[in-house]
């Protein structure tokens, strides 16, 4: 698992999200066959929170690895 910061279109929020893929090549090419990601909330704003999610992958707008960041 990994955690990549995600940025949304139409949300002002950039949360961080532990994704199954290991790597943003692995995670690319995952959102090149799925309509929707499953992963777990880590943080939203710099507050941690802990929830299952599923995004639109149509939403995401761009990502960054979190560790960058």
């Amino acid at each position: 698992m990994a955690r990549f910061k995600f940025f949304l279109i139409g949300s002002t929020q950039a949360p961080v999200l532990d994704v199954e893929a290991t790597s943003i090549a692995q995670l690319q090419a995952d959102l090149t066959r799925e309509r929707f990601l499953v992963a777990r909330t880590v943080e939203v704003d710099g507050s941690p929170v802990s929830c299952d999610v599923i995004v639109p992958v149509s939403r995401i707008q761009m990502i960054a690895d979190a560790a960058s960041i």
